[in-house]
């Protein structure tokens, strides 16, 4: 935020005198630096204005036919979780004993961190899922994954490095931030279901309250963003049918609220030039189509997933606040 100005008022009372006390910025005025030359900091980092049609981070094709599609790629300093797809020329990768080795390589300096295992998350449909592995990236700048695959009995390990940007802090809410406020619509407010989210699933319970709302009330908070009709690239699943499912099992103890990625959803009609990203995207700054987050009974984020995240990773993290 840029520094608000002083402003300093003299009282002069006959016979009394007031003394005088020197503040900064008194002090700054008699160096000759004014707030004028004070330096302004740096402007914050703005998200897409069109985050679902931000293209993919993707590696080169290796010589054995792979490559990696990273599907987080809101990274800050922190302990991320870090997620990707594996293809191949015969499709997806589902291969067990996959592993990371983060390798921090900026301003010519090259640090090698130790190797993390990379989990398989299978999704609900088909043969396809996303390894995903928690690493702890403390700073800014560029980064590659060298991820290791098996190779068949007696043979190497395949080698695919994915080069990734980290920056000082990522767009969206990170664990143990508080939790933005949005207020979204419920079903009170508009004339059909329609109105509020895309695809063919749609179940009235995850619009019956207001993600400000569901915040404020002292239970914990589901909240996915995402657009059930344009889930279409490699990293995005079927995430409000997870969010439909955990709700059943947990409709008692927690909010849960699905935000569609648009605004206008009834409106689109498969033509996304009509499409208007909705207020509460923006209001969190997501850079990307497809968002979990859990938050506590104090409004605080405890767990973010970008990309799809799994029925197991997301009641995982809500029985942590329960």
């Amino acid at each position: 935020m840029h520094n608000i100005a002083k402003i300093i008022s003299f009282l002069v009372v006959p016979v009394v005198i007031t003394p005088v006390v020197i503040t900064p910025v008194v002090i700054a005025a008699a160096c000759g630096t004014t707030p004028d030359d004070a330096s302004t900091p740096p402007a914050v980092r703005q998200p897409p204005d069109r985050p679902d049609r931000e293209p993919l981070i993707e590696s080169e094709t290796t010589s054995d036919g792979l490559k990696a599609i990273l599907g987080t790629g809101d990274l800050g300093v922190g302990t991320n979780r870090v997620g990707f797809v594996l293809t191949s020329q015969t499709g997806f990768v589902t291969t067990p004993g996959v592993r990371v080795t983060p390798r921090y390589a900026s301003d010519g300096a090259v640090d090698v961190k130790e190797a993390v295992a990379a989990e398989f998350q299978e999704w609900p449909y088909g043969n396809r899922g996303l390894y995903t592995a928690y690493i702890d990236l403390e700073r800014a700048g560029q980064w590659e994954f060298e991820i290791s695959v098996p190779g068949g009995e007696g043979e190497a390990a395949m080698i695919v490095p994915l080069s990734v940007e980290v920056s000082d802090a990522a767009y969206s809410p990170m664990e143990g931030d508080p939790a933005v406020a949005s207020k979204t619509r419920t079903l009170n407010e508009v004339e059909s279901i329609e109105e509020v989210t895309t695809g063919s699933l749609q179940d009235p319970d995850l619009y019956q309250i207001s993600l400000d709302q569901a915040i404020a009330s002292g239970k914990p908070t589901v909240v996915v963003f995402a657009s059930p009709a344009f889930c279409q690239n490699a990293v995005c699943g079927p995430q409000v049918d997870v969010l439909q499912e955990i709700k059943d099992a947990y409709k008692a103890d927690a909010n849960f609220v699905h935000v569609d990625f648009y605004d206008n959803p009834h409106e689109i009609q498969g033509d996304l030039d009509r499409a208007v990203i909705s207020p509460a995207v923006r209001e969190w700054r997501l850079p990307s189509i497809e968002w979990t987050f859990v938050i506590d009974r104090g409004g605080i984020v405890t767990a973010r997933f970008e990309g799809f995240a799994t029925y197991d990773e997301v009641q995982a993290a809500l029985q942590q606040v329960l």
